[in-house]
């Protein structure tokens, strides 16, 4: 089945008054969607993570990582990624930035791979078809009043959701007074994580340590920069709360370095973002052998979603699903349909071949990409 077309589309929407967040304040939001093609008819899709550089990213997939892909046979993925982590991403490569681009492609092959054979992608890995616990999070809960905060998050659990993330990185004062007003509105019937999205130093998550233990936070999610694996080692030692981070460390290697260090007690990779589906099942698998649990961190579209919930589905420490809370966000809405949907705060995938979803490509013309960074 050999692959005739590997093209990679940047696509952007602007926001405006957007809650901030650690990160900096969204203008927009981007993401990069990957389309495989077949000599026998059949077309897949995947989800590359934006880099803070869409157009940059899709023209990786189109300049670098294309011509290496065209003329293999599509069934070959663990071949496929060998070769563009060899020829692309072991010495002299673009970083990071390329395993944004190899994660949107191994998505694709993974797409085209249940459609040729059709089944859906989690049979494919070994799994059965099952309901996962899903969270608020994604691009919500971000910088507010606390009580503005927690009529968000009330609002989910409306919507049948028994566990929540916030969204921290500010300052420890604002943040542990956001985290209580929400707990104490909840009550301790809700699971209510903690993200600081890499903003804290060592000092301020010795500061906050306390507060979130009183809160009975369910994890932190990455209080440190990624390369400061010994400083989250020393907390994950010092406290019973769950640390969690892995959304930006890319591929079973630097995994292996968080599970080696008992850095985090939660593995977070990213479809989208960690290598591909590929990579992720062996991140899981990597993490289940140290008896940690697996939560992926979701991206921006229903792509990246779906990968998530067939990869929940395929692994044995699977723990939870990421389900983006935003109030707007197309690319989860109208870019795809058939994709599986939260119900009473569980979410299973679909029965479809695949990832389970139709792509409306004129969705690629309505939101070009913008270049640039989405966050300032």
């Amino acid at each position: 089945m050999k692959i005739t077309e590997v093209k990679a589309f940047a696509l952007s929407f602007k926001l405006e008054n957007a809650p901030r967040r650690g990160v900096g304040q969204p203008i927009k939001k981007d993401t990069v969607i990957v389309r495989v093609k077949t000599e026998d008819g059949i077309t897949g899709y995947g989800e590359a993570h934006h880099a803070l550089a869409p157009t940059l990213v899709a023209d990786l997939v189109n300049q670098n990582l294309a011509p290496i892909v065209v003329g293999c046979n599509a069934m070959e993925v663990e071949e496929i990624w060998n070769r563009i982590y060899l020829k692309q991403g072991q010495t002299h490569g673009p970083g990071n930035a390329l395993y944004k681009a190899l994660s949107g492609v191994d998505v694709a092959l993974w797409d085209v791979r249940g459609k040729a054979l059709k089944q859906p992608v989690y049979r494919l890995l070994g799994g059965a078809r099952k309901k996962t616990r899903a969270y608020a999070g994604g691009v919500c809960m971000g910088f507010k009043p606390p009580q503005a905060l927690l009529e968000e998050a009330q609002s989910f659990v409306d919507k049948g959701f028994t566990a929540i993330k916030l969204r921290m990185g500010d300052s420890v004062k604002n943040d542990l007074e956001r985290v209580r007003a929400v707990r104490k509105g909840l009550g301790d019937g809700i699971d209510i994580a903690v993200d600081i999205n890499t903003r804290y130093s060592f000092l301020d998550l010795q500061r906050a340590l306390p507060g979130f233990e009183e809160c009975k936070v369910f994890w932190i999610e990455e209080p440190f920069a990624p390369d400061a694996i010994a400083d989250y080692a020393h907390f994950n030692a010092r406290t019973h709360v769950p640390l969690a981070g892995g959304e930006n460390h890319f591929l079973r290697y630097q995994a292996r370095q968080l599970l080696e260090t008992k850095a985090v007690d939660v593995i977070q990779p990213d479809p989208c973002k960690a290598g591909g589906i590929t990579e992720c099942k062996k991140i899981a698998d990597l993490a289940a052998a140290f008896r940690r649990a697996f939560a992926p961190h979701v991206g921006m579209s229903a792509i990246d979603s779906a990968a998530c919930v067939h990869l929940l589905c395929a692994t044995s420490n699977a723990l939870i699903y990421e389900a983006d809370g935003a109030a707007f966000n197309p690319f989860r809405d109208d870019l795809c349909s058939g994709y599986p949907q939260v119900v009473d705060g569980y979410i299973e995938p679909s029965e479809a071949p695949g990832l389970g979803f139709e792509v409306d490509e004129s969705m690629f013309a309505k939101w070009p990409g913008i270049a640039g960074p989405c966050y300032v």
